[in-house]
């Protein structure tokens, strides 16, 4: 390890600032979260949020989210997995429903320990899972409300097979071939099925 290795820590919501006036010493990382990160239907948020909730479900979020790898989780057997999001709904007005699709396409994979790229861009995890968010009403819509989101689940050959060279697929599509979702409760045993 040398002296510019990083690897994120996990923070306790009652750390404090330090060093500052009091009007911001008083406050935690919490209140932070709280500021920043409240609006789930927010697509940044949401993506990180359906990341969080597939790393739960798969007993997957003993290592912290490191934005910087080349795939979004790793499996305990060390299988990697990429989380994509699609919804409905926006966080802003909408004269009408959005139509769901998923933007994938190979990426130079960047490796945080050696600061490198690599020469081609690749499809870089073994699985990938689409997180469909199928609330239909802003006034009901909860992201932490998992009858609201359904599951695909891929491996790295289903998921080249499907695209044939696109960079996005669409709910429609995937509906047109048959391929269908999971409930959260699913999604374990789908995903321990892939190989």
């Amino acid at each position: 390890m040398n002296e510019f290795d990083y690897t994120p820590k996990k923070m306790k919501p009652s750390v404090s600032f330090i060093n500052g006036p009091d009007l911001i010493n008083q406050r935690t990382v919490c209140d932070f979260w709280q500021w920043s990160f409240s609006d789930l239907l927010q697509n940044t948020t949401r993506g990180v949020l359906a990341e969080y909730i597939v790393a739960v479900l798969l007993v997957a979020e003993k290592k912290i989210r490191n934005p910087w790898l080349a795939f979004d989780l790793q499996l305990p057997d060390g299988r990697t997995i990429e989380v994509k999001t699609m919804s409905l709904l926006q966080a802003w007005a909408q004269k009408t429903l959005s139509k769901p699709r998923v933007t994938l396409s190979p990426t130079r994979r960047w490796d945080p320990k050696t600061g490198e790229m690599a020469e081609k861009p690749t499809f870089n995890a073994d699985l990938y899972i689409f997180c469909f968010f199928n609330a239909t009403n802003h006034d009901t819509a909860n992201p932490l409300d998992l009858d609201q989101w359904e599951f695909f689940a891929f491996t790295k050959k289903g998921i080249m097979e499907l695209l044939k060279g696109k960079k996005s697929i669409s709910l429609k599509t995937l509906e047109k071939q048959g391929i269908k979702s999971v409930k959260a409760h699913e999604l374990k045993k789908e995903v321990m099925q892939l190989k």
